[in-house]
């Protein structure tokens, strides 16, 4: 995994590691070596960042594991985005020449809080993700391409992310390579005990 990012200020940084997901687990777990040594834990409410044994943070992050792209691909939920069994619904499709368009939008009573999200599919794959905020102006997107077809699984071998915040542009460039799927010589990589005192 290579990650590259710029934020709304132009800062740049580049991290490279691996990244392990057992969805029976649900934590995505981050061994980065590049540009030091940690590891980042993600669970369905929190995102742990450990240090030499240490934990370093933590701070809220819900869904973020069963919303993943890995658990998204591992379940054959990714076409969707994993919307199907989620609180939104479909409001419109639209399809041209190469993309189908859904327009997913939340419950009624949720709209003054959240906002709808546009998923594009290119032969049948998911290829762009769309965040809106309550008022229709775009909060993120994102795009995924370069797929990697490994034991029926396709993945993403690239996911591009653009965020807007007050009129500026982030950026984060996502690279996979050697997957690997059903792998069994490495179990102790696929979940991870974190440290005492983590608050888990």
């Amino acid at each position: 995994m290579t990650i590259k990012s710029k934020n709304v200020d132009g800062e740049q940084a580049i991290t490279i590691g691996k990244v392990y997901y057992d969805r029976n687990v649900r934590q995505v777990i981050y061994h980065i070596s590049f540009p030091e040594p940690e590891t980042w834990v993600t669970t369905d409410s929190l995102t742990y960042r450990i240090i030499k044994d240490s934990l370093v943070s933590k701070h809220i992050s819900i869904g973020m594991a069963e919303f993943s792209v890995f658990h998204l691909a591992l379940n054959s939920h990714l076409p969707n985005f994993g919307l199907k069994s989620s609180s939104y619904h479909i409001e419109s499709v639209e399809r041209d020449s190469s993309n189908v368009v859904t327009t997913w939008s939340p419950k009624e009573n949720m709209k003054d809080k959240m906002g709808k999200i546009l998923v594009s599919t290119r032969n049948k794959e998911l290829f762009g993700v769309v965040f809106l905020d309550p008022s229709g102006s775009v909060l993120r997107k994102q795009f995924f391409e370069e797929y990697i077809y490994v034991s029926g699984l396709a993945f993403p071998g690239k996911i591009v992310e653009i965020g807007y915040e007050f009129g500026r542009e982030s950026y984060q460039i996502s690279n996979f390579r050697k997957l690997k799927v059903d792998e069994l010589e490495n179990n102790s990589n696929y979940r991870f005990i974190l440290p005492d005192g983590s608050g888990t």
